[in-house]
C-alpha cells in the first residue's frame, strides 16, 4: 500500500475518533451551574438565560453546560444570616451592586471574584405624580430633591404643609432600606445629600443624620402593605404612594400603569447610586476550571450587543454607553434623559456601620 494512501487512512481515522468522541462528549449530561441573581434583573437574566441554555452551550464546543438561575436580595447575602458557605455557595452571583460583593467578601476569606464590573446599570430617580410635583416644586421652578422630600415628610400631613387639597398624610416610597439594597441606597443618597459630600463613612451613625432621616422613614406607609416592589403599589394611585425614590429600570417597567391614574415627573438626584450589577465567580478550589470557563461563557453571553439592547426593554441601561431604545424613548416626555448627569457617586460606608444603620431603620420602621 502506497505511503501517501497510509496517510489518508491514518487521517481519516483520526477524524472519526475526534467525532466519535466529541459526540461522546455531548451525549453526556450537561454540567450545570448555578447562577443567583438580584430581583431587579432576574427579568432580564432569565429571558437571557433561557436563550442561552436553549441554544445548547458548550465549552470549547464538546462540554454541554446548562445554567440554574435563582434569585436573592443584596442584603440577605452579606447580612449577619449570609446563607453561603464554602461548601454551599452558586457558582456565580450578580447583585444588585458591587458594594455587595466587598461586604460579603468582609464575611470570609474566599468569598467571590469579580468576574465583570458592571453587567447592566440602573441609576436612581426621584418621581412623583403630578399634582404632587405642581406643589413641592413651585410647577417646577424648584427641583424634587432631599430638601423638598424631608420638608413635607417632617408635615407629615399635605393640609400641614399648605396644601387645601384633600390628600390626606404625605405617602413616600422607597424600597425596604432592611431587605433591599435598592432600599439602603436610597438612604445612603439621603445620607449625602444631608451632609453634602458623596462620603457616607461617618454620617450614617450620625444622630443628626438619623434625625433628619426619621421623618423621611415615618412617612413611607408600611412595608407590608406596599408588598416586596413599592413601585407596582404606587402604580395603583397617588392614594398608595405619591413620590417616591425608585431605580430607573422600576420606574420604566411600571410608567404606563402609573400614568393610567395621572402623568409623573421624574428627575435624577444630585447624588447618585449607580447599581451597577457585577458578574462574581466564587473564588476558591470548589470552582472548577470547567465551571469558570462556563460562566466566562455567560458573562460574554450577557455583554453580547443583542443582549445589551434587550436589556434597554426591561429598563435597565448597557454596561458601556447610554440606551438609544426600548422603554427609554417613550418615557423622555416626562423626565428620562438618554444621557443624564449622574451627579456625584455616592461612597458606601463600611459593611459594620452599614449593619449598624440597618438595625437602626428596622427599628423605625416596624
Amino acid at each position: 500500500m502506497r505511503r501517501s494512501t497510509l496517510i489518508v487512512i491514518f487521517f481519516a481515522l483520526v477524524a472519526i475518533a475526534v467525532i466519535a468522541f466529541s459526540q461522546f462528549l455531548r451525549s453526556q449530561p450537561p454540567l450545570e451551574i448555578t447562577l443567583v441573581v438580584s430581583p431587579l434583573a432576574e427579568a432580564w437574566v432569565r429571558d437571557s438565560i433561557d436563550a442561552l441554555n436553549n441554544s445548547d452551550p458548550t465549552i470549547n464546543t464538546t462540554r454541554r453546560f446548562r445554567v440554574n438561575l435563582s434569585v436573592i436580595n443584596d442584603i440577605d447575602a452579606w447580612n449577619s444570616r449570609a446563607p453561603w458557605t464554602p461548601e454551599n455557595h452558586p457558582t456565580a452571583w450578580l447583585p444588585a451592586s458591587s458594594t455587595s460583593v466587598d461586604y460579603f467578601n468582609e464575611t470570609r476569606r474566599d468569598g467571590f471574584r469579580v468576574f465583570a464590573p458592571s453587567i447592566v446599570r440602573t441609576p436612581f430617580v426621584w418621581g412623583a405624580y403630578q399634582s404632587r410635583w405642581n406643589v413641592l416644586t413651585d410647577e417646577g421652578s424648584d427641583p424634587l430633591d432631599w430638601d423638598a422630600v424631608r420638608g413635607l415628610a417632617a408635615a407629615e400631613s399635605w393640609s400641614t404643609f399648605g396644601v387645601q387639597q384633600n390628600w390626606g398624610f404625605v405617602k413616600l416610597g422607597f424600597n425596604q432600606p432592611d431587605r433591599k439594597m435598592s432600599g439602603l441606597a436610597a438612604i445612603l443618597m439621603g445620607a449625602a445629600h444631608f451632609a453634602d459630600n458623596p462620603a457616607t463613612n461617618t454620617v450614617t451613625s450620625s444622630s443628626a443624620f438619623r434625625g433628619w432621616m426619621q421623618p423621611v422613614l415615618m412617612s413611607v406607609p408600611n412595608f407590608s402593605t406596599l408588598g416586596g416592589d413599592p413601585a407596582a403599589a404606587m402604580a395603583r394611585g397617588p392614594n398608595t404612594v405619591e413620590i417616591a425614590l425608585f431605580p430607573e429600570s422600576l420606574w420604566l417597567e411600571n410608567l404606563d400603569g402609573m400614568r393610567d391614574n395621572e402623568n409623573v415627573r421624574l428627575s435624577y438626584p444630585r447624588f447618585q447610586f449607580m447599581l451597577d450589577f457585577p458578574l462574581a465567580i466564587w473564588n476558591d478550589g470548589t470552582v472548577t476550571e470547567e465551571e469558570r470557563r462556563a460562566v466566562e461563557v455567560v458573562r460574554n453571553w450577557l455583554l453580547d450587543s443583542d443582549r445589551q439592547r434587550r436589556a434597554q426593554d426591561f429598563g435597565l441601561r448597557p454596561a458601556q454607553g447610554e440606551p438609544d431604545g426600548g422603554l427609554f424613548i417613550d418615557a423622555m416626555d416626562v423626565g428620562i434623559v438618554l444621557m443624564p448627569d449622574y451627579g456625584q457617586a455616592v461612597q458606601a460606608p463600611s459593611r459594620g456601620e452599614a449593619l449598624a444603620l440597618l438595625q437602626w431603620i428596622s427599628s423605625n420602621i416596624s
